[in-house]
C-alpha cells in the first residue's frame, strides 16, 4: 500500500477512527514546534503523521483553542507542498472544516487556500470534490457580510479564484460583487476588493470603463495600499480605453478630453502624495504612457498652469457685457483681496481645465527628498522622451541639473537618461548646462565621469569659445585622471564629427598653440593631451579636414600613422584622404593595411612557439618533481618557485593573444592546473614541520583539493592513469589538512569520524594504486601504521590517542610524498560554458521585495556528458552561494555533449527591503561526486571556520548526505545582474500576512 493511499484511508475513516491511532495537537506549543522544525524533517512517515494530526486538529470541534487550530492550518498549507502528501485530500479537509470553524480559523483557512492556489494551482489545474466546493461557496458568501474585516478581506481575495471571471454574469456576478466592496468602511477590505479586481484583469478579464471614476476616488483614500492598487487600475483602464471621452463640467462649461490624457493627469497628481511608496510608483507608471498630448506633457515641467489649460467663463452681468481678457481698469478691482504677496483674484474670468493638472509633476518628482522617487521620475522622463522630441528638449535642462544631486545613483540615472535622449537626437547645450556638465567631470567616481564623457559625446555646443572651454576641461581630466584616457578619446571622436561647423582655423591655432607668424615647435607624440586634440580635429568631416590642412603643421600628419596604430579605432577610415599632396609618403603609410599578412603570420608562429616552449618547460618540471628520489632541504622551495614562475609566464603568454588562449583550452589547460596544485604540494612539504603557520597550511591544502577536483570535473576523456594521479594528490591534501589541525580541541565523536574517513581514503587509494602495479613507499608506511587500522582490538584506544600516535606517520607521508606524473593525451576535452549578456537589462531589474525574484539566463555548454549534473550557482549580496537545478526543458541538446541553456524563471529570494539596490551574480557549475563527502565538504572551506568552532554542528547540517557532490564552476566569469527591490511591483498578494 502506497503512502498516499494509506493517508487517504486514514483521512476518510473520520475523526473517530483516526483518534485511536493519531491524536490532534492539544497545545499551541506542540503544534508550533512541529511547524518550526518542519524543514529539518526527512522521514516520509513523519511528514504523513504530521499532516494527519494537523488535519485532525483543524476538523476537531471547538473544544480546542482557536490558536491551536490556526497553527494547524498553517502546518497543513506547508505540508501540501511536500510531494509525499495528497494536497487534494488536505484541501477537501480544510474546506469541510469551514462549516464548524470560528471566524479566526476560517480566515486562516482562506489564506491557506489562497497560498495553495499560488503554489500548486488548486482550483485551476487541480480540482477538488463537489462537496468541498459547495461548502466553500456557502462559506465565502456568508463571510462576505461578516462583521470582522479580516474575514471579509480573506473571503474577497479567494472569491475570484474559486469563481473565475466569466463563469457568471448579471448584477450578482463575481465581478459586481467584488466591486460593491470597493467602498467598504474598512481600508483592508477596500484593498482586498481592488486587489481582486486587479487579479481579474491579470487573468484576462476586461475591466469596464465605468470603474474609472471609482478608481479615481480610491486615489484619495486615506489608506496607502488602497491608493497603490488604485493607480495600477487607472493605468490598466486607460490602456484598455485610451480614446474613451471624459467630460469635464465646470461653471456651466463643458469640455471633453481623452481618457488617456485624463488618467495621465490623475497620476501626475499622485506625485504629490504623502506616501513615498505611492510617489515612487506614480512616477514609475507615468513612463508607461504613450501618445499623451504634448500640452499635458509640457505641463509636467511647469508649476504654473499654462494658458492652453485655462478656459474663460463669464460671471454675472459684467461677463455678459463682453469683458475681454487683458482689459485695463482704473482703480482696484472689487474682486481682489490685497495680501502681502499680491492681490488674490477671487472672481477670475478664467478657470483651470483641471484642478491640479499635471502642473510640475516631474519637477516635484525630481526635487523629492527620497532618491527612490527621483530615480523613478528620471526613468519615466527617459521613456517619455523616446516618444516625444519636444518633451525631450524640455527634459534636458532638468536632467542636467540632476548632475548636482547628492546621490551617486541619481546622477548615474540622469546621465543614462541624457545619453538615451542624445542617441536619438543630439543635445544642444547652453552655457549653464555646459558648466554643470564640466563640473561633474571632477566627480570622484570613475563610473560617473565615464557617463559624463558619454553624455558629452551626444552633445553639441553652439560657439567655438564654448568648445574651447570644453577642451580645457578635458585637458584637466586627462592630467588628473589618466585612467580615463580611452573614454575621453571616444568622446572626442564624437565631438569632432558633430562640431565640424564650429571647428575653424582660429580654434585650431588656439588649440594647438600655432602662431601664424612663427614656425611652431613640434609637439611630443607621447603627449596624451596632444593626441586627444589630433583625434578631435581628424574626426571632423572630410571637407573640414581639407580646410584645416592649410593651417595644421606637417608634423601633425606625420604623427597620424603612429596615433592610428596606438589608439586603434580612434581615427576615421578615410584619414589618408585628408593628408596634403606634399606628404605623399604619409598618405601611402596610412593607405597600406595595418597588419601585413606575412608579418602577422610570423608573429602568430612566434606566439605559438613561445606557448609550446612554456608548456614543454612545465612538463619537464613536472617530470623532474614526479621522478625525483628525494629533495634536499631547500630544493622543494626552489622548485616550487620555479614552477610557479613558469605557470605565470604561460598564463601571461596566452592572455596576450586570442590564438594562444585557444591553444591551451584542451589538455594543456589541465596540465597547467595540475602544475599549480603540485606547486602547493612542494610548498606544504617545505613547511610541514612549522606548526606556527597552521592556518596557512589549511588554506593551501584546501586550495590544492579544490584545484584537483576542478581539473577532474572540467576535463572529459582523462585516461585512468591521470585520474589516479588526481586521486593520489587529493589524499595528500587530506593528510596535510589533517596534520595542520589541533586535535585536542575537537570532540571525541568528531575525531573518530575524522580518523575513519581518512583511513577509508587511504585504503581506497592504496587499492587503486595496487591495481595499476604502483607501490609508493610513503603510502605503504601509512597503510601499515597500527594507529590507523580499522580492526577492533580487545582494548580499543580513544580516537585522539590513536591520531597522536599516527601523527608521525602522517608527517612522514607528507614530507616523502611524490606526485604521480599527469600527462593527458589529445582525447582530453575542456568543459566550458559561455553566458550570454542579453539577460542584463539597461537598468536594474525591479522586483517586489516581498516575493522571490525571477531572473533569466542564456548560455551555451560544451563537452558535458550528463545534463543532470548542470546547476546554476546564484551568489547573493551576502556572498552566500545557492545552487539550483535547471528544469529539463531549459537544456536543449545541440550536438553530442553540447547543450543550450535557456532558463527564464530562476527563483532567487533576497533578504532586502525596498530601495536597497544591489547585484546578483549567476554562474554555471557542475556537480562532481566527492571521494569522501563528509570530510571534503569541510576541507574545501579552508580556514574560514576556526579551530574553536563546534565543527560537529557543522557536519550535522552541511556535511552529511546532502553534500555528496561538490559544485565546480565552469564559467570563467560570472554574470552580474543589478536588482532593485521595490515596494509595489507587481501588486502584492492578498494572502500575504501583515
Amino acid at each position: 500500500m502506497s503512502a498516499k493511499r494509506a493517508y487517504l484511508e486514514a483521512d476518510n475513516a473520520g475523526a473517530g477512527a483516526s483518534s485511536a491511532a493519531i491524536e490532534p495537537y492539544s497545545t499551541y506549543l506542540v503544534a508550533h514546534e512541529v511547524l518550526v522544525s518542519l524543514r529539518a524533517v526527512r522521514s516520509e512517515s513523519e511528514i504523513l503523521e504530521a499532516g494527519q494530526r494537523a488535519l485532525l486538529t483543524v476538523r476537531t470541534s471547538a473544544s480546542l483553542p482557536s490558536a491551536v487550530r490556526q497553527v494547524a492550518v498553517r502546518l497543513v498549507s506547508l505540508l501540501c507542498a511536500h510531494p509525499v502528501t495528497d494536497s487534494v485530500a488536505m484541501v477537501d479537509g480544510l474546506t469541510l472544516a469551514l462549516i464548524t470553524a470560528e471566524p479566526s480559523v476560517r480566515c486562516e483557512i482562506y489564506q491557506a487556500l489562497g497560498t495553495l492556489y499560488e503554489i500548486k494551482g488548486i482550483f485551476a489545474t487541480v480540482t477538488i470534490s463537489d462537496d468541498a466546493k459547495s461548502a466553500l461557496d456557502v462559506a465565502i458568501l456568508s463571510d462576505l457580510n461578516h462583521s470582522q474585516h479580516h474575514l471579509r478581506s480573506a473571503a474577497l481575495a479567494l472569491l475570484p479564484i474559486v469563481r473565475p471571471h466569466g463563469q457568471s454574469t448579471g448584477p450578482n456576478s463575481v465581478f459586481n460583487t467584488i466591486c460593491s466592496y470597493a467602498a467598504d468602511a474598512h481600508p483592508k477590505v477596500r484593498q482586498a476588493a481592488l486587489c481582486a479586481i486587479l487579479r481579474q484583469h491579470m487573468m484576462g478579464a476586461a475591466l469596464p470603463v465605468e470603474m474609472y471614476d471609482e478608481c479615481v476616488v480610491a486615489t484619495k483614500d486615506d489608506f496607502e495600499q488602497v491608493r497603490l492598487v488604485a493607480i495600477e487600475l487607472i493605468w490598466a483602464i486607460s490602456s484598455a480605453y485610451p480614446e474613451h471621452p471624459v467630460t469635464i463640467e465646470k461653471y456651466e462649461t463643458t469640455e471633453t478630453i481623452r481618457l488617456l490624457d485624463d488618467a495621465f493627469v490623475k497620476l501626475c497628481d499622485m506625485v504629490n502624495d504623502s506616501s513615498v511608496i505611492v510617489r515612487q510608483r506614480a512616477c514609475a507608471i507615468l513612463g508607461r504612457y504613450r501618445d499623451v498630448k504634448h500640452t499635458f506633457l509640457s505641463q509636467t515641467f511647469s508649476k504654473q498652469v499654462m494658458s492652453n489649460l485655462r478656459r474663460f467663463v463669464h460671471r454675472g452681468q459684467r461677463g455678459k457685457s463682453g469683458r475681454k481678457r487683458g482689459q485695463h481698469h482704473s482703480g482696484p478691482s472689487k474682486s481682489s483681496i490685497p495680501t502681502p504677496q499680491g492681490d488674490i483674484e477671487v472672481e477670475s474670468d478664467e478657470f483651470k481645465l483641471l484642478d491640479s493638472g499635471a502642473a510640475g509633476a516631474f519637477v516635484h518628482g525630481l526635487e523629492d527628498e527620497y532618491q527612490e522617487v527621483r530615480d523613478a521620475a528620471i526613468e519615466s522622463i527617459t521613456e517619455l522622451s523616446i516618444g516625444s522630441t519636444e518633451f525631450a528638449a524640455k527634459a534636458v535642462d532638468f536632467l542636467v541639473d540632476m548632475f548636482n544631486d547628492s546621490s551617486d545613483r541619481v546622477r548615474l540615472c540622469a546621465i543614462r537618461a541624457l545619453v538615451a535622449i542624445g542617441d536619438r537626437s543630439l543635445i544642444r547645450l547652453t552655457e549653464e548646462q555646459l558648466s554643470i556638465a564640466l563640473s561633474a567631470m571632477k566627480d570622484a567616481s570613475n563610473i560617473v565621469r565615464e557617463g559624463i564623457y558619454a553624455f558629452l559625446a551626444v552633445s553639441v555646443v553652439a560657439r567655438p569659445d564654448a568648445l574651447t572651454k570644453l577642451m580645457a576641461a578635458i585637458k584637466s581630466s586627462l592630467d588628473k585622471y589618466p585612467d580615463d584616457q580611452m573614454p575621453i578619446y571616444r568622446a572626442l571622436m564624437a565631438l569632432g564629427l558633430s562640431h565640424s561647423n564650429v571647428i575653424n582655423t582660429a580654434f585650431v591655432r588656439a588649440l594647438l598653440g600655432i602662431n601664424e607668424h612663427y614656425l611652431s615647435r613640434e609637439a611630443k607624440i607621447e603627449d596624451t593631451v596632444y593626441a586627444g586634440n589630433v583625434i578631435l580635429l581628424m574626426n571632423t568631416d572630410l571637407p573640414t579636414r581639407r580646410d584645416l590642412a592649410l593651417v595644421l603643421p606637417d608634423y601633425v600628419f606625420s604623427h597620424l600613422p603612429y596615433l592610428r596604430d596606438k589608439y586603434q579605432g580612434c581615427l576615421p577610415q578615410d584619414i589618408a584622404m585628408s593628408v596634403p599632396r606634399e606628404l605623399e609618403f604619409v598618405r601611402q603609410m596610412l593607405e597600406q593595411p595595418r597588419d601585413d599578412p606575412a608579418i602577422a603570420q610570423l608573429a602568430l608562429d612566434d606566439k605559438q612557439q613561445q606557448l609550446s616552449s612554456a608548456l614543454t618547460n612545465i612538463r619537464s618540471l613536472l617530470s623532474l618533481v614526479c621522478d625525483r628520489e628525494e629533495l634536499r632541504d631547500g630544493d622543494g622551495t626552489k622548485t616550487a618557485a620555479l614552477l610557479a614562475r613558469r605557470v605565470d609566464e604561460l598564463e601571461q603568454s596566452w592572455k596576450s593573444t586570442a590564438i594562444g588562449a585557444a591553444a591551451v583550452q584542451q589538455a594543456d589547460l589541465a596540465v597547467v592546473g595540475y602544475a599549480r596544485a603540485v606547486h602547493l604540494v612542494l610548498l606544504m612539504q617545505s613547511r610541514a614541520a612549522n606548526m606556527l603557520r597552521r592556518q596557512e597550511h589549511i588554506d593551501m591544502a584546501s586550495n590544492a583539493m579544490h584545484d584537483v577536483y576542478k581539473i577532474e570535473a572540467r576535463s572529459v576523456g582523462l585516461d585512468p592513469s591521470c585520474r589516479l594521479a588526481l586521486v593520489y594528490l587529493r589524499l595528500f591534501a587530506h593528510a596535510a589538512w589533517f596534520h595542520a589541525h589541533s586535535l585536542a580541541r575537537y570532540d571525541s565523536r568528531l575525531l573518530e569520524r575524522m580518523r575513519a574517513e581518512f583511513v577509508l581514503r587511504v585504503k581506497r587509494t592504496e587499492k587503486l594504486l595496487r591495481d595499476q602495479s604502483i607501490h609508493p613507499s610513503e603510502l605503504v608506511d601509512l597503510v601499515q601504521c597500527p594507529s590507523l587500522q580499522l580492526t577492533e582490538s580487545e582494548a580499543p584506544q580513544p580516537a585522539n590517542i590513536q591520531l597522536e600516535q599516527a601523527a608521525e606517520s602522517i608527517l612522514a607521508f607528507i614530507v616523502g610524498f611524490k606526485p604521480l606524473l599527469f600527462l593527458p593525451d589529445g582525447h582530453c576535452q575542456h568543459v566550458s560554458a559561455n553566458c550570454s549578456k542579453t539577460a542584463i537589462a539597461r537598468r536594474p531589474v525591479e522586483f517586489n521585495h516581498v516575493f522571490p525574484l525571477h531572473l533569466s539566463l542564456t548560455a551555451s555548454l560544451a563537452w558535458i556528458a550528463h545534463r543532470s549534473k548542470v546547476v546554476v550557482m546564484v551568489t547573493l549580496p551576502t556572498n552566500e552561494n545557492i545552487t539550483l537545478h535547471p528544469p529539463p526543458s531549459a537544456l536543449k541538446p545541440l550536438s553530442p555533449m553540447h547543450w543550450a541553456l535557456a532558463w527564464d524563471e530562476i527563483p532567487v529570494s533576497l533578504p532586502l527591503s525596498s530601495g536597497e539596490s544591489t547585484a546578483v551574480k549567476l554562474a554555471i557549475a557542475l556537480q562532481h561526486a566527492a571521494d569522501v563527502p563528509w570530510s571534503d565538504s569541510f576541507i574545501l572551506k579552508g580556514s574560514i571556520v576556526p579551530d574553536t568552532y563546534k565543527i560537529e554542528n557543522y557536519y550535522k547540517t552541511a556535511g552529511d548526505i546532502a553534500r555528496r557532490h561538490i559544485c565546480i564552476p565552469i564559467t570563467d566569469s560570472s554574470l552580474s545582474i543589478g536588482v532593485n527591490p521595490v515596494e509595489f511591483k507587481p501588486a502584492p498578494s492578498s494572502f500575504t500576512r501583515i
